[in-house]
């Protein structure tokens, strides 16, 4: 007989093992910001993404200055067309996943013409090639790219983690 839990690659796996294998599950579900994305930072500047630690002040969510507890960095697929740049009126552009929250919505799911606060969505592309994304935790939740809100995905991804992980120890 052969022993079912060999069978679907968990037998002889540490929780961590299996809990890490959900969480790249749940990442290639949901990518991020890819690199070379400008950040906005108080008074006018910007920095790329991949130039942020944690403790950087960045323009958050809220407009507001405030502090970058983690960075996420990940190593991606560069095959899919899972990657939107989004223009607005104002000349800003917010490159992310399909996935990733713009304003609380997924990017996948804006239109043309539709508003985030004061700002109109002009054009919308798609495009691959991405070979590393990251994402930042920060003090509220979020952070401006072209003067327009994205969320954090971190805490959503960690959460997805845990409930993946707790429905799998459920049905063992």
């Amino acid at each position: 007989s052969t022993n079912n839990s060999s069978q679907t690659g968990q037998g002889n796996k540490s929780n961590f093992e299996k809990t890490l294998g959900f969480g790249l599950t749940v990442k290639g579900y949901m990518k991020c910001i890819p690199e070379g994305t400008k950040i906005d930072t108080q008074g006018g500047g910007q920095i790329a993404i991949e130039d942020i630690k944690a403790g950087t002040k960045v323009k958050g969510y809220y407009k507001a200055e405030t502090e970058v507890l983690q960075v996420h960095q990940y190593k991606e697929d560069r095959a899919p067309h899972r990657f939107y740049r989004i223009t607005f009126d104002n000349g800003g552009a917010v490159d992310c996943c399909d996935m990733h929250k713009i304003y609380n919505k997924p990017a996948k799911d804006y239109r043309i013409g539709d508003r985030i606060q004061n700002t109109k969505v002009t054009s919308i592309g798609r495009y691959n090639g991405v070979e590393r994304s990251y994402d930042l935790l920060t003090a509220d939740g979020g952070y401006l790219i072209g003067g327009v809100p994205v969320n954090s995905m971190i805490e959503e991804l960690a959460e997805l983690t845990a409930e993946l992980k707790q429905a799998a120890e459920a049905a063992a």
